[in-house]
């Protein structure tokens, strides 16, 4: 039924149109069978068939295939094949940015591209002496997309400068003009211009019919503009949106209604609902959600599954699809995941799938996040990288970028070693920012390999030979000959400097052959920048956008040659399943800053300019900033009832208690669900509703580490210790604090390698000190308490001696050595105070010597040391200077509760100790103890805080399980 109507635009200018809206509450088999009924492929008509997402448009192409087989039996079944039979027979559908996209494609214009416009716009920020400056330059793609926003609005400039008075508003639109100067100069427009131009001159005259099928929220000026021209032209606009007239005071209706009563009043709506009997509990919440109550709880089709964190969450996720899947539940294509920021979330969903073996409809990895890709990008981000700006520095290099380059496997590694070479000795790379930086550093690790004998067999160096670092240093060299290779280069376009860095890479004598499949990856990228193609651009330029280049967005997007059905489980936002129906639908992270969605803004726009813009490039008006802003909340709502209408017989809700060990709240839209399902709340408290819903068997903790309690603790069998080893007193103090550790040491001596700065900085003090107590020693024979004034202010030079002597071996960063001077000053005033502490002598004598005991019990060897002599008139007393190297790594700031059983490890230790030296029975006896524990392969874990600085925190994640 057509309906004459006039719509007002912004100048009160009247346009005479057949507009209609017709409204099928949900069930997308409303709009095909009224598609199927009115638009033939018969008739000789031309109609644009307008859709919001690529998924909708997914939908409509299988829509229009199934209902004109016929047509398709032969011509095959992938979008692109489908799109062009249909356009043959006068149906024009279209994703709205795909078909902006043609129109460009077609036009006679010579558009840039969005980055070749990020380009330009880059050069214009430069041209300015107050924005070519890192703050600047940092917002360069926010002010990119803010100027494609604007010259898309179809707004004068004169216009655009009105939105803000604000200073800084004033300056962006100075260089929004001579942005718009540049275009002008080279002859191009840019992506906006093109759309707003395009719009207005493209022939619509030959067309029909335009259909709106879906929700456009909000209409934007490009959809304004489109129809807009339908009116000029006097053309009918038919608008398919769902929303139920039964109902019509619905809150989630409430964003459809503000933005489309602005084409036709309410009253003029028309509906093509076909009446649907809502059975399962499911349907009932979907059809009753924020406005009624369902009739029953018939069934198990809605459930709240809560989590421990986010991880755990979707993990269960995937595998709970996968489980469904091979139990013949539903195939791949009946599955949904809805999650808020999808794009963000699917890396993570595409791993657990192929640890699950599922298949799901995530993009694969983008070249930037595979090995060869990375190689590329950290080569030519050596001479681009922003810290070089900020630093003042030739270029940028620093261990991370090092690593990845070097496990990218792009550049040539005759030594295998080299990757663990580095990553052992990453401590010392941590300053280097340059390549002779790095160069430096290396030729001290050479020089400090020299020094490293068998006292040192916990330094990285003791198990690294000079050949190994002597190749470390030429393939940093080689490095640094590709990274330079690649800026040398002449102007030229995004596609020839890409092509130009593959043939570099399979001609260069330095790097490995690039895998087949990147080269298709890549030969997709280059003839995707045939549309960048209109820019000349320097290498440097190039290179400051390789990583959009690289993180080849035209794999996120739907693929053309992909089949019109697939068979993967579905990954999308709740903005997407509108018209969409699945049998099980999980929707994801369901917690308070999740939902509803946050509406973010980065400066230079924020809520108020995008508001004037709406107001003045469209006819919706808001008439504040927070009238917007409930726009979008309104629209959340929107969303929450397509998710829940998307499924057809399961819902699963899903939300975490924590990230990053904060706690975190279900979202409030839980109070709606419940309500809906005739749960009420007992007071303001949201854990009520939680309370509530579990008790009626609807929420549920899953997961792993939920029912962690519940599961068999499973001990690893370690192979017995060998009887060979000597345990020193030192040793047990580690198997009080972590058997597992104790093990590790004495089985794992190759992996037993400080190699974070934490650790070498206590190593190395734990060298300092004991070479600073033998210079004391020699320097002050004798102590006492009158001479501790003296004695404190010789500390500093005792220890700047002994540092010279030991820091060549330990080619640490300044400000680390400072550090450990500072520790051995700490130990050396203590060491003192406890030698003069006793009331009963005033003086002491100082020698080194060695006590040592040793006994064999229960076939193990145990020894005990002191090297310290402290002879005072009527008794002696020993104390050890080289127990550091392990005491110190007993550490942990953390809590109080884990403090002190670290210090009653320590005080056990110094008692057991001297009482063996003593020889006294009791030592014995508790070394007997450990004995029988070793013997018997007790090696259990003792986690606590203190596993983050073990040194074999990596090797008990592997080789422990526990």
């Amino acid at each position: 039924m057509s309906i004459n109507i006039h719509i007002i635009d912004k100048e009160r200018r009247k346009y005479s149109a057949h507009f209609m809206m017709w409204l099928n509450i949900y069930y997308t088999d409303d709009v095909d069978k009224w598609l199927n009924k009115k638009i033939s492929l018969y008739s000789q008509k031309k109609i644009l068939h307008i859709v919001p997402t690529l998924i909708l448009y997914r939908k409509r192409l299988q829509s229009y295939r199934n209902q004109h087989k016929e047509l398709f039996q032969n011509n095959g079944t992938d979008f692109r094949t489908v799109a062009k039979t249909l356009e043959q027979r006068g149906i024009f559908l279209y994703e709205m940015d795909r078909f902006l996209l043609k129109l460009i494609k077609t036009g006679p214009y010579t558009v840039l591209s969005k980055r070749e416009s990020a380009v330009l716009i880059g050069r214009v920020l430069e041209s300015h002496s107050f924005s070519n400056n890192i703050a600047w330059k940092s917002s360069l793609q926010d002010i990119s997309e803010c100027f494609i926003t604007l010259s898309q609005s179809g707004l004068s400039l004169e216009e655009i400068r009105a939105l803000d008075a604000t200073q800084s508003w004033e300056l962006v639109c100075d260089l929004y003009e001579n942005y718009l100067a540049e275009l002008s100069q080279q002859g191009v427009l840019d992506y906006g211009q093109a759309c707003v131009r395009l719009l207005q001159e493209y022939n619509f005259e030959s067309f029909d019919m335009l259909l709106l099928d879906g929700a456009f929220l909000p209409i934007l000026p490009k959809h304004q503009m489109l129809i807009n021209r339908f009116q000029q032209v006097d053309k009918k606009i038919i608008c398919f949106i769902p929303i139920d007239l039964d109902f019509p005071n619905n809150p989630a209706f409430e964003a459809v209604k503000t933005t489309y009563v602005n084409f036709a009043p309410m009253t003029e709506w028309k509906s093509i609902k076909s009446e649907q009997i809502a059975h399962s509990t499911v349907q009932q919440l979907a059809q009753s959600i924020f406005h009624s109550k369902v009739n029953e709880i018939s069934d198990r089709s809605v459930t709240v599954l809560r989590f421990v964190s986010e991880e755990e969450e979707l993990d269960y996720i995937v595998e709970r699809a996968g489980k469904l899947i091979e139990q013949g539940a539903a195939k791949p294509h009946e599955i949904a995941l809805i999650t808020p920021n999808p794009m963000e979330l699917r890396p993570t969903v595409r791993e657990l799938a192929e640890i699950y073996g599922i298949a799901m409809e995530v993009p694969e990895r983008s070249l930037i996040h595979l090995p060869h890709g990375r190689a590329v990008f950290n080569l030519l981000k050596i001479h681009t990288d922003d810290r070089i700006g900020v630093l003042e520095l030739p270029h940028f290099i620093d261990i991370n970028m090092v690593l990845e380059l070097i496990e990218g496997d792009l550049i040539q590694i005759p030594d295998k070693a080299v990757f663990q070479c580095i990553v052992d000795l990453q401590a010392f790379f941590e300053d280097c920012k340059t390549f002779p930086d790095w160069f430096n550093k290396i030729d001290e690790l050479i020089a400090a390999k020299d020094q490293i004998n068998d006292d040192y067999t916990s330094h990285p160096l003791y198990y690294i030979s000079k050949d190994t670092l002597i190749n470390v240093k030429n393939i940093i060299e080689i490095i640094a000959t590709i990274s330079s290779d690649l800026m040398s280069a002449s102007d030229m376009t995004f596609t020839e400097h890409l092509d130009h860095i593959v043939r570099y890479f399979e001609e260069s004598p330095y790097t490995n052959e690039i895998e087949e499949e990147i080269k298709e990856r890549l030969a997709e990228i280059v003839e995707e920048l045939t549309l960048h193609n209109h820019l000349a651009i320097t290498r440097s330029e190039f290179a400051r956008r390789i990583y959009a280049v690289l993180n080849d967005k035209q794999h996120e997007k739907e693929n053309d040659q992909r089949k019109v059905r697939l068979s993967k489980v579905l990954v999308t936002g709740p903005n997407n399943v509108e018209y969409q129906k699945y049998e099980y639908v999980f929707i994801t992270r369901f917690n308070q800053h999740m939902y509803p969605e946050r509406i973010a803004y980065t400066w230079p726009m924020s809520a108020d300019i995008e508001r004037k813009i709406l107001n003045a490039a469209t006819v919706q008006k808001f008439s504040n900033e927070i009238s917007l802003l409930r726009y979008y909340a309104d629209r959340s709502v929107y969303y929450i009832y397509t998710a829940l209408q998307a499924a057809k017989k399961s819902v699963f809700i899903c939300y975490s208690r924590f990230e990053d060990g904060i706690k975190l709240s279900p979202s409030h839209y839980l109070y709606d669900i419940a309500k809906a399902l005739g749960i009420g709340e007992t007071d303001d408290d949201l854990s009520s509703i939680e309370n509530l819903l579990e008790k009626e068997g609807l929420l549920f903790d899953a997961g792993r580490l939920s029912d962690a309690q519940a599961l068999p603790f499973y001990e690893q069998n370690l192979p017995p210790m060998s009887k060979d080893k000597i345990i020193t007193i030192e040793d047990v103090a580690v198997y009080q604090l972590c058997p597992r550790r104790f093990y590790y040491e004495k089985n794992l001596e190759h992996e037993y390698v400080y190699s974070s700065a934490f650790h070498l900085q206590n190593y190395a003090a734990s060298f300092l000190y004991e070479k600073a107590v033998v210079l004391l020693v020699n320097q002050f024979p004798k102590v006492s308490k009158e001479s501790m004034h003296t004695i404190t202010h010789a500390l500093p030079n005792i220890i700047a001696h002994a540092e010279k002597e030991l820091k060549t071996a330990f080619p640490m960063a300044q400000r680390y050595w400072e550090d450990v001077k500072m520790r051995v000053h700490f130990h050396l005033q203590r060491l003192l105070n406890q030698i003069l502490s006793n009331p009963d002598y005033n003086r002491a004598s100082l020698s080194i010597t060695q006590q040592r005991q040793e006994s064999k019990i229960k076939g193990y060897t145990f020894v005990g040391e002191r090297q310290l002599r402290v002879s005072y008139p009527t008794i002696t007393h020993y104390y050890s200077i080289t127990n550091m190297r392990k005491i110190l790594s007993f550490s942990a700031n953390e809590t109080r509760d884990e403090q002190q059983k670290l210090d009653q490890v320590k005080k056990d230790y110094f008692d057991l100790l001297s009482r063996f030296c003593r020889k006294e029975r009791a030592a014995e006896q508790s070394l007997s103890y450990y004995a029988q524990q070793i013997e018997s392969g007790h090696f259990s874990k003792k986690a606590g805080a203190h596993c983050r600085y073990c040194a074999f925190e990596n090797a008990c994640k592997e080789k422990g399980v526990g």
